[in-house]
């Protein structure tokens, strides 16, 4: 998540990491390395992968190695480590698939949340504390308080970028340069420190897998800001989350908008008039039944 780059920003990694080369990169050969049983299947590494490790709030990457499912992927010593469900021969080269829906998926939700966090960040001088990619919707906390009003205004900057469709950089750089340079990160980095700069918004210490260019993100929603241990922790959808939603919250619209005879945007109106009516009724109800 943002700020964090940890080992993975290393250059110096023994298996080489496709994924930073080409974070769309979905098939690959590599020959295996070493393969050992383990408690849930079986540890494999290879010379070069495109799966991305389990990381800085995001999750692994699944798919295929050898037409067999990759249950996990985890950075050991290293070395990336796949668990599979069954064993491959070591020193046979293999194709891998990286499940391409799940990594963009991942993708837009991680570059939607720097482009939001540096918005955030900038206008409200706060800091990104939290940052979990769930299966379902993304969280990331802030260590300030923020109104409804802060958080939907930081919405509509970041939808603006996105329009915009401004470029995402990745970089390494150079110790003096990057000495001069204002980053956001929540920790103490040694070695290669691996930048992602995103248009003018952001820029930050960062080992996760991101778009080319912010238009891929496709959308940003944001669905809660809730207090949280002194700060705010905010709920957000990106791209394909984004639009899933929109989809079901208006085919439930549609549903009440039928069921209330008034049109879809003038809804909550008519539930008002009917919360009105019933109130009405059972107050003459319990007047009847006093009588």
């Amino acid at each position: 998540g943002s700020g964090l780059a940890g080992m993975k920003g290393m250059l110096s990694m023994k298996t080489d990491t496709l994924y930073y080369e080409d974070p769309f990169l979905c098939t690959f050969t590599a020959t295996v390395r070493t393969c050992e049983a383990v408690e849930n299947g079986y540890a494999v590494t290879l010379d070069r992968t495109a799966f991305y490790p389990e990381g800085g709030g995001q999750p692994a990457d699944h798919g295929t190695l050898g037409g067999i499912p990759v249950l996990d992927v985890q950075e050991q010593h290293d070395e990336i480590v796949h668990t599979l469900s069954q064993p491959l021969a070591v020193d046979q080269t293999v194709e891998g698939v990286v499940d391409w829906d799940r990594r963009f998926d991942h993708m837009q939700q991680h570059s939607g949340e720097h482009i939001l966090s540096g918005i955030l960040c900038d206008r409200y001088h706060c800091d990104n504390v939290g940052f979990h990619l769930g299966a379902d919707t993304v969280t990331i906390d802030y260590n300030t308080d923020l109104t409804w009003e802060q958080v939907m205004a930081a919405e509509a900057a970041a939808n603006a970028v996105i329009w915009a469709d401004r470029p995402v950089e990745i970089t390494y750089p150079d110790p003096d340069t990057l000495a001069h340079l204002a980053y956001r990160s929540k920790k103490e980095l040694t070695g290669a420190i691996r930048i992602v700069t995103v248009a003018n918004v952001d820029v930050c210490a960062c080992c996760g897998t991101h778009v080319e260019r912010c238009g891929q993100v496709g959308s940003i929603k944001l669905t809660s800001a809730q207090s949280y241990k002194g700060g705010t922790r905010v709920t957000m959808l990106c791209g394909m989350r984004a639009y899933e939603d929109h989809c079901i919250k208006f085919q439930n619209a549609e549903a009440v908008s039928g069921l209330l005879s008034a049109k879809i945007n003038e809804t909550a109106a008519a539930v008002q008039r009917l919360a009105d009516e019933n109130a009405a009724l059972r107050a003459e109800k319990a007047a009847l039944e006093t009588r």
